[in-house]
Order: structure tokens, then C-alpha cells, then sequence
């Protein structure tokens, strides 16, 4: 008896084990941005700040697996910045590599999108 608990118990720590290896990780683009990616990118960052378009640059996601974008200072009907809408806090997007490909991931709602025009590589951990 004692025998199948330990049989059992090590089945789970292994299973455990083999999820944990499959969980997606930070990563970088091993090729620079391509229109498709682009497109790709900016649906997902527009999708995500309400509709704002946004300029990608040609080597995003390819040094940092973060990016972070700026909300757009609301205004009023002078130009004049709102009181008290100076410290918005930015979006945050993070590549991941998952075993389905690459992932753009906005950790705040939860929302993430596979990049089929992409290939990524796992960030080495002394880079975060």
C-alpha cells in the first residue's frame, strides 16, 4: 500500500512538473516586425486601449519582452490637459512563448492573442 503511495505521489510531481515547463514564458522576436506582425500587434493594442491607433516600431518585442504604452492625456474643448488626469498609469503588454507559438499578453485584463506571423525565443531569466 504504502508502495502505491509513493508511486502515486510521484506520478503528481511529475505531471506537476511537466505543466509547469509548458506554462508561457517571457520572450523576444528572433526577426524584426514585419507588416503582417504589425497589423497583428497593433489590432490587439488598439483592441486593448479603446480604439487608439498606435505607431509600433520596427524592433519591438525585440530587446525586452515588455512594452508599455502611454495613455493619451484626455483634454478639454481649449486643448488644456483635465485636472487631475496627469498620472494614468501606462498599458502593459509582455511577449510570451507559449507551447502554441508566440503570445502578446495584457496582464491587466487577462486578454492575450497569438501571433501566427511570429518567432520568439525564451528571454534568459538574468534579462527580466
Amino acid at each position: 500500500m504504502k508502495r502505491l503511495l509513493l508511486i502515486g505521489a510521484s506520478l503528481v510531481l511529475m505531471l506537476s512538473g511537466c505543466q509547469l515547463s509548458r506554462a508561457a514564458e517571457p520572450a523576444v522576436l528572433e526577426e524584426a516586425v514585419d507588416a503582417v506582425l504589425k497589423q497583428q500587434l497593433s489590432a490587439f493594442i488598439t483592441d486593448i486601449v479603446g480604439g487608439n491607433s498606435v505607431i509600433l516600431a520596427d524592433d519591438v518585442f525585440m530587446q525586452q519582452a515588455e512594452l508599455y504604452i502611454s495613455q493619451r492625456m484626455p483634454l478639454d474643448a481649449k486643448g488644456n490637459p483635465l485636472d487631475g488626469r496627469h498620472a494614468l498609469p501606462a498599458y502593459r503588454f509582455v511577449l510570451l512563448k507559449s507551447v502554441r507559438g508566440c503570445l502578446i499578453q495584457h496582464p491587466a485584463s487577462g486578454n492575450s492573442a497569438l501571433l501566427t506571423a511570429a518567432r520568439c525565443k525564451v528571454l534568459p531569466v538574468n534579462t527580466l
